[in-house]
């Protein structure tokens, strides 16, 4: 995803999706490095889609 391509709300969509995934890291006890560059961006979808629906 490339932040100069996304609209402004996309991209505070995009650093709350973010904050989200590292929320959801901390409540686990997990770090970033702990999970596969596909098992982050299953969360960061997940957190992005969940976001993105609360807008509408």
């Amino acid at each position: 995803m490339q932040l100069q391509q996304l609209e402004s709300n996309q991209v505070d969509t995009v650093l709350l999706a973010l904050d989200e995934c590292y929320r959801r890291l901390n409540k686990a006890d997990i770090s970033a490095k702990d999970l596969t560059q596909a098992g982050f961006t299953l969360m960061f979808k997940s957190a992005y889609e969940s976001l993105a629906s609360q807008e509408h």
